[in-house]
């Protein structure tokens, strides 16, 4: 057994040498040329490469240690930053710590060269700016990867003055995709257990089904309701009882605008939120809800529903984590002999109080790269570079399909899976190194892309999406009242969250605690912002 591995792996650096010879080869110094029949940067071995100094690159973003750890194991993700003579180094956030962390290392002068925030629309952003705290893009002619990827519309509109000082992740296609990132899966094996027969569809089947399973408790576990990955994501359902609009990303800063007696307001503050408030407080008391909600942790919700201690989860990243997080990390050790496809399952859209079915609603893209200002022009360049190879269509299906006539080939000008087992598992780096520019998840909801590797849980994301796009319907709203700048909207931050959670936990009545919440921000302005936009958005002709 020991001999055949040692043959194994010294076959697999045989191929992978091969690879690299192929990749330099025929290049004489005169630029390698990519995929898509560009020209790119010089390969290492050339004598004038722009990329011969070794260059370490500090870049904050979550899980940094570990992730970066893993590039050892990752020959695809040490391949690109050999090809640009980078070295990572890592500075770790939290999903829990990473905006107050930024804001104390971007007072303080800390920044590292690169971090990884949600702040577009932000106060704090705004000052960066102003402040000269994060450093401009400079002229992205030379990259014309990422000059092309800011030719989206809504990307395109993040520029100041005439530069942009963010490169923002992309999701989507269109806001009908954001319905991946707030999903609840349910444990429908449970269920069952339970005595329920029907998959929800109304927000009292699902009150049901969970009552069911908590009151039946059929593994002895002490099953609790539904629980999250991070509270961050409560509006991104509660909300979907009637008032889908208010759905937030957690920014605090990327709240939508609606039109209600005449007036813009922001959906939060609707009429219909009294009742989507009620709704979540009613499942609370009900116990239908985790009770340890404010407490939750991302691992351990995860760790807490494979086991069958919690009903539902919600959680972002839609098929995507649910393959590498709960069927990858958990499931498969947990239930080798159990098909992961018929335990559990997405919750469609619920259909509400106004008999639509609504998904939550976000930008195209989440959270953004920053550059610190007090890095020199050189390693920007760098670092530019990087992210317009990761953007490129070579890098694409490198970090994507691994290595052609190893993990995939070329049929008919189609790609074809060889490996059948996890790229994420055998390349543990790739996706970060991907992650760390553009999300670009909806690419993944593809029966021929390998990145959600079990077939099944592909099948179920791929059919998901078509029936997203098929059977719900996005409410009216006007992004440009999002992103409107106006004196006080500047300096005013949603975080509904928060709220959400004060109101779940409160002993008050709902009405009267929502209407203390809705005073505070009225104490803060919110009267003279919505003043403002109004007046702003008539002059604009927005109606």
């Amino acid at each position: 057994m020991h001999r055949k591995k040692i043959m194994t792996l010294a076959l697999c650096i045989t191929l992978f040498a091969s690879v690299l010879t192929a990749c330099g080869g025929g290049n004489n110094g005169k630029g390698q040329a990519g995929s898509n029949g560009e020209t790119s940067p010089n390969s290492s071995n050339s004598t004038d490469n722009p990329y011969k100094d070794p260059m370490t690159i500090s870049l904050g973003f979550w899980d940094a240690d570990a992730e970066i750890a893993n590039l050892e194991k990752d020959p695809i993700a040490k391949q690109v930053l050999e090809k640009f003579n980078i070295t990572l180094k890592p500075v770790n956030l939290s999903w829990d710590d990473y905006t107050q962390k930024i804001q104390m290392w971007a007072a303080s002068g800390q920044l590292p060269d690169i971090f990884a925030i949600d702040a577009v629309g932000t106060q704090y952003q705004r000052k960066w700016v102003n402040q000269g705290v994060v450093k401009a893009l400079p002229d992205l002619s030379k990259y014309p990867n990422l000059a092309k990827y800011f030719e989206s519309p809504d990307i395109k509109g993040l520029g100041v003055d005439g530069k942009y000082y963010t490169v923002p992740r992309r999701m989507f296609p269109s806001v009908d995709w954001s319905a991946l990132d707030r999903m609840v899966f349910y444990r429908w094996d449970l269920a069952q257990k339970a005595g329920i027969t029907k998959e929800p569809e109304t927000w009292q089947e699902f009150e049901a089904m969970l009552d069911a399973i908590v009151k039946s408790d059929p593994e002895g576990k002490h099953v609790t309701g539904l629980t999250t990955t991070t509270t961050k994501m409560l509006g991104g359902f509660f909300w979907l009882y009637g008032n889908p609009v208010a759905t937030s990303d957690g920014s605090g800063s990327d709240f939508k605008w609606i039109k209600e007696d005449g007036k813009f307001i922001p959906a939060v503050f609707s009429k219909n939120a009294l009742p989507a408030l009620q709704n979540m407080k009613n499942m609370y008391e009900k116990g239908l809800i985790d009770p340890d909600i404010a407490l939750v942790k991302p691992a351990e919700s995860y760790d807490n529903f494979v086991a069958g201690k919690a009903a539902a989860l919600l959680s972002g990243g839609g098929f995507i984590n649910l393959n590498s997080d709960m069927y990858e990390k958990r499931w498969k050790t947990a239930y080798p002999d159990k098909d992961m496809t018929e335990s559990v399952k997405a919750l469609k859209p619920l259909i509400g109080p106004d008999g639509e079915r609504s998904h939550s609603i976000f930008k195209t893209y989440w959270s953004e790269s920053y550059f610190s200002n007090k890095i020199d022009d050189k390693k920007m360049d760098r670092i530019m570079a990087l992210y317009d190879y990761v953007l490129s269509p070579e890098g694409k299906d490198l970090l994507t399909y691994g290595i052609e006539g190893v993990d995939y080939k070329l049929e008919n000008g189609q790609k074809v899976v060889i490996e059948k087992g996890s790229l994420n598992e055998k390349y543990p780096a790739s996706r970060f190194l991907k992650n760390l520019v553009a999300y670009e998840t909806s690419d993944s909801y593809n029966m021929d892309n390998p990145t959600i590797a079990n077939e099944g849980i592909r099948k179920e994301a791929v059919d998901y999406i078509d029936w997203i796009q098929n059977n719900t319907k996005v409410p009216e709203y006007d992004i440009r009242l999002t992103y409107m700048s106006t004196p006080t909207k500047d300096k005013f931050t949603v975080l509904d969250h928060d709220d959400l959670l004060k109101i779940m936990l409160s002993k008050e009545p709902v009405e009267s605690y929502w209407n203390s919440i809705v005073n505070d921000y009225k104490a803060k302005g919110l009267d003279k912002m919505i003043e403002e936009v109004n007046e702003k958005a008539k002059e604009q002709g927005i109606e």
